[in-house]
């Protein structure tokens, strides 16, 4: 019983208005009759009957006994924790994204490549446990993330990746199985589960991911991201690509065999959906790999509820009440216990059973907007809207994108595009607001939000090409530097013989001052800390150098932060940075075939 305490322990509040009001109606009850009113006080032991007064008394102790037991229930009496069944769970997954141009295509607002980026990141956080891997691709594959167990840590990755930062443009499939199928065997899993986000395969790729399946035992499952319809690749710079042909190059969904392809590997595919469904689909398997035993039951983190046992115990202190006809007194407190429900509502936890008989989980979420607190909203809630405002008013606009990307609606797509101005993605945000103005053309709020957007894009894109100009600026500044340092070097050469005499003179004159000027500043230096010595006592010296060190050293970190304050945390830079050096040690062995494809 050491550890026993109140789950709801905001319950036994109730405790006070029950004993106020049994107070109140125990010194009132010899008022229920009309010549109590009338009789003085020592007569009224002797003319009035007692046996009405005692009742009324005991009806009232049972009543008050009832109602404080049942306050001590609902607060949720506790010492000892459920036993729940443990186990470790043990499997590798690896998450393979693909990285060609055919992603910005925008037959899915805003494009196929931000609902790969939702996708990818709820499949990471919320669908896939043990290890998880992160691997893109595009004319070749690398690895963006060995397998980690905490898949939070891949989102950032997952939001960096973009087919500008790819080495070699195309599309190249097989080589991601082939490095995915690599993580696998080198964490020591030789099966396990690969998610497969594209927007289609070539027959030639078809053939190869085949033999990777006859020679693997590893689970592909895919999601095929884009419509059949397809749409224009619109680039970031939003210039429409174009194929050989000089022709606006429109790229449909190309499922081809991959249906085949996972059910061949005791996979699930399916195309994507506005919804969570395909997600839950595509997980929805047992893992291949599984240690741990389910049976063995541990002491759990959740606490068994003890209140349920005390209802018999009310039942019967009732049970008298119940012939007497005074069940109806319960009526005033019953009222009170529905008006301190909402307490309950302020607590930073899950919906308990009494709380769901009085409102529904929708109710609770909209309560827990109006009081903003933004973090139990986004819990409690199944509701998309509800969750995304709650994320967005909380600040968490990356999981309010995905939130609201559920939602194919007008208001959706504009909440995408306010989510994604405030990550300063203005790209993707106009293709949003477009999205939002095409199924609600009247809409003066995204028509504004769209004109901003489109100006913070260009300015966000001028000052990406001033960067780039005055990085080649420089560039040229440095060669021409170098030029101009190659053909003065003759030259300098010739002088410095001519000149050597001369320096060597000058020098050991400035060598002899320097000497007796640091003869003068040593005796100087030892005079004044002698006079410092004799002003401050002993065990108190305290040098002056050293506290102008400590204040200059605060200064000094100061501006460091505030400098590192300005970096921006973006990894795509490090992303392409380690591709790039990659890419061109592989070019020493030959090019990849998937460079053969332009997008």
């Amino acid at each position: 019983m050491a550890d026993f305490h109140f789950l709801r322990p905001w319950w036994l509040i109730t405790l006070v208005p029950v004993l106020i009001v049994t107070w109140w109606a125990w010194r009132h009850a010899h008022q229920q009759q009309g010549w109590a009113q009338i009789i003085p006080a020592h007569l009224r032991t002797i003319l009035l009957p007692q046996q009405g007064q005692q009742s009324t008394h005991f009806s009232l102790m049972l009543l008050a006994g009832a109602l404080s037991i049942g306050a001590v229930a609902l607060a949720g009496p506790a010492w000892q924790k459920l036993p729940q069944p443990v186990y470790q769970l043990k499997a590798g997954s690896v998450v393979v994204l693909d990285m060609s141009l055919s992603v910005y295509s925008t037959d899915l607002a805003p494009n196929r490549l931000s609902q790969m980026r939702f996708k990818a990141t709820d499949l990471v956080t919320q669908h896939i446990d043990g290890d998880i891997g992160l691997i893109a691709y595009a004319g070749d594959a690398f690895t963006i993330s060995p397998l980690t167990a905490d898949g939070g840590n891949l989102t950032n990755l997952i939001r960096a990746l973009s087919p500008d930062i790819m080495p070699t443009p195309g599309s190249y499939p097989v080589r991601a199985l082939e490095l995915a199928d690599q993580l696998l065997r080198e964490a020591g899993y030789p099966t396990g589960d690969i998610y497969w986000l594209t927007d289609g395969i070539d027959s030639r790729d078809q053939t190869d991911i085949s033999d990777f399946i006859n020679r693997t035992k590893h689970r592909l499952n895919i999601l095929a991201v884009g419509t059949e319809a397809g749409a224009p690749i619109e680039l970031p710079d939003g210039r429409l690509l174009r194929d050989s042909s000089d022709n606006v190059a429109i790229p449909k969904l190309a499922v081809n065999g991959l249906p085949a392809l996972a059910e061949r590997s005791n996979g699930r595919f399916i195309q994507i959906r506005a919804d969570q469904q395909d997600i839950i689909y595509l997980t929805s398997q047992a893992p291949t790999v599984r240690e741990g035993d389910e049976s063995n039951m541990q002491a759990g983190d959740q606490w068994a509820d003890q209140g349920p046992w005390l209802i018999p115990l009310i039942l019967l202190l009732l049970l008298p009440l119940a012939r007497r006809g005074r069940l109806l007194s319960l009526a005033p407190f019953m009222l009170l216990v529905l008006m301190t429900s909402p307490l309950q509502a302020a607590q930073q936890e899950p919906l308990a059973w009494h709380e769901k008989l009085w409102q529904t989980p929708y109710q609770q979420a909209d309560q827990a907007l109006k009081n903003g607190n933004y973090e139990r909203a986004a819990t409690i809630t199944d509701d998309a809207w509800q969750r995304g405002t709650a994320n967005y008013r909380a600040g968490n606009y990356d999981q309010a994108l995905v939130d609201f990307s559920q939602l194919d609606s007008a208001e959706g797509f504009y909440n995408q595009g306010n989510s994604l101005m405030q990550m300063e993605r203005y790209d993707e945000a106009k293709n949003a607001y477009a999205a939002a103005l095409e199924r609600r053309p009247d809409w003066p709020a995204a028509q504004q939000n769209l004109d901003l957007a489109e100006q913070l894009a260009e300015q966000q894109q001028q000052q990406q090409q001033n960067q780039q100009g005055q990085n080649q600026q420089g560039q040229q500044n440095q060669s021409q530097q170098q030029g101009q340092s190659q053909q003065s070097g003759e030259q300098q050469n010739a002088e410095q013989e001519g000149e050597q005499e001369q320096s060597d003179t000058e020098q050991d004159q400035q060598s002899q001052q320097q000497s007796e000027q640091d003869a003068e500043k040593s005796s100087e230096q030892e005079q004044a800390e002698a006079q410092q010595n004799q002003a401050q006592p002993e065990g108190e010296q305290k040098p002056l150098q050293g506290q102008l060190g400590d204040s200059s050293e605060e200064e000094l970190q100061q501006q460091m932060q505030q400098w590192l304050n300005r970096i921006e945390d973006d990894p795509a830079v490090l992303l392409r940075n380690k591709m790039q050096f990659e890419a061109q040690q592989r070019r020493r062995q030959g090019p990849p075939p998937g460079v053969q494809k332009s997008w």
